[in-house]
């Protein structure tokens, strides 16, 4: 007679779980908050408080959030269910052109909403208005090879981090009694940056020149952005 033990078996995590888990943590959709969390923590007199989550910040912060990740992520999920998108991975490049138009229009209204407001540094301005060309360019080089938004949003946070340790020195962030130089801060960046492109290689989704015009474009636009401000 059969153990029934047996039959309970654990079931195998899926494979490369880490990329996966890469991806969704570091989703192109998300890194405006990021860029926004960061500038607010390592120098928060730029949103008019020397504490960190003041009341005003924290509410732009959910803002962001709102319209930036979720409000989009609706919309294409939208899409996968009225069949315009095959599915939210997007594997083909057509599937992306309305997904990208629709984003890259939100992004652009947040930017000159957020742009007009006195809650919102100057500096941050031009941190979504790189993410907006980003998205510009990424919406013509899709047209003759898919890219990586992936490492786009990626290589327009490092180009962030470190535009930002241009501006305010390598002081970077006190954590407890414990200090945070912008400069770790930048090359923990990069090394995300380098994990994450290497994830999307991994599960299959890009090749090595989709994924490094992806920094290229996300990098370059930051740096396009605040030429254009400063």
């Amino acid at each position: 007679m059969d153990n029934p033990m047996t039959e309970l078996t654990v079931p195998a995590p899926p494979k490369k779980w880490w990329a996966l888990a890469l991806s969704g943590l570091f989703h192109p959709l998300l890194i405006p908050t990021y860029m926004y969390v960061l500038l607010m923590v390592v120098n928060p007199f730029l949103f008019g408080s020397n504490d960190f989550g003041n009341e005003r910040a924290v509410l732009t912060l959910v803002m962001m959030v709102l319209y930036t990740a979720v409000i989009p992520m609706i919309s294409i999920l939208l899409m996968v269910a009225l069949n315009m998108v095959g599915s939210v991975m997007m594997a083909e490049k057509t599937e992306r052109i309305g997904p990208l138009l629709l984003v890259m229009v939100l992004y652009f209204w947040v930017y000159y909403n957020l742009s007009q407001s006195n809650d919102v540094p100057t500096i941050f301005s031009a941190f979504l208005l790189g993410v907006v060309i980003a998205l510009a360019g990424a919406f013509v080089i899709n047209v003759m090879d898919k890219i990586s938004l992936h490492t786009v949003g990626m290589g327009g946070l490092v180009g962030m981090l470190m535009i930002t340790m241009g501006l305010f020195g390598a002081n970077g962030i006190t954590i407890g009694g414990m200090t945070v130089g912008l400069g770790l801060m930048l090359l923990t960046g990069v090394l995300l940056a380098g994990m994450v492109g290497t994830a999307r290689l991994a599960l299959g989704a890009h090749d090595t020149v989709q994924v490094y015009s992806g920094y290229i474009v996300g990098f370059v636009a930051q740096l396009v952005a605040l030429k254009f401000y400063f």
